[in-house]
């Protein structure tokens, strides 16, 4: 299953394959009974597994509740992160500013063109992360930074898969700053692929962000 999602709060869309719950910050009630319902519906009603739903809301909550005080507007869990394929992952999205020194190009640079413009937007994102791959999307210029580190959970062990995206919002004021966490089995490249994928799928409403502002 694949639905894109309708961000209002933000004056964006973005495609999510598989299964999510998109838990929204705004509303701290409403956050915790999304929160609630996912607990049930991944952990079951089983009166054994009272300490188990409760650790997870608390979890759960706690991460929505930091996300939020990070300035987050978002926060989206997966179900499944591809159709079939029961998988946890986070996304949480938030706005920054461009990083100090990360000055804008010359107004005549972008009225050159589309191509242009993207160049000199590519060429902002450059200075602004020097670590960060830059990705020519459909989106727009994307900058994006990854990394895979050893998760052991008791015996087991697997790979984290952390990535970070910055993309411009209409006008370029602003970043849409998307973090990624995915405890990955499998090729973290995949993972990856998928999620440059998710966020190439990202639209801006006609307006653009008022509360990008």
């Amino acid at each position: 299953m694949t639905r894109q999602l309708s961000f209002r709060e933000a004056d964006m869309t973005m495609v999510l394959p598989g299964s999510w719950v998109s838990v929204p910050l705004a509303d701290d009630e409403k956050a915790k009974r999304e929160i609630n319902n996912l607990v049930k519906r991944q952990v079951g009603m089983n009166d054994r597994l009272a300490r188990v739903r409760r650790d997870a809301r608390e979890q759960l909550r706690g991460m929505a509740s930091a996300a939020k005080t990070a300035g987050a507007f978002r926060v989206g869990l997966s179900l499944e992160i591809l159709p079939g394929v029961p998988f946890p992952a986070a996304m949480i999205m938030d706005y920054r500013d461009w990083p100090a020194g990360a000055t804008a190009a010359p107004a005549a640079e972008a009225t050159d063109g589309e191509d242009a413009a993207d160049e000199a937007v590519t060429a902002r994102l450059a200075a602004a992360f020097p670590n960060a791959e830059q990705l020519p999307l459909d989106c727009g210029p994307t900058a994006r930074t990854s990394l895979t580190a050893s998760l052991k959970v008791g015996a087991e062990s697997t790979q984290d898969v952390k990535l970070e995206y910055w993309l411009p919002v209409p006008g370029g004021e602003k970043l849409l700053h998307i973090t990624v966490d995915v405890p990955s089995p499998g090729d973290p490249a995949l993972y990856t692929e998928l999620f440059d994928a998710i966020v190439d799928s990202v639209r801006w409403f006609p307006v653009a962000s008022g509360s990008a502002q």
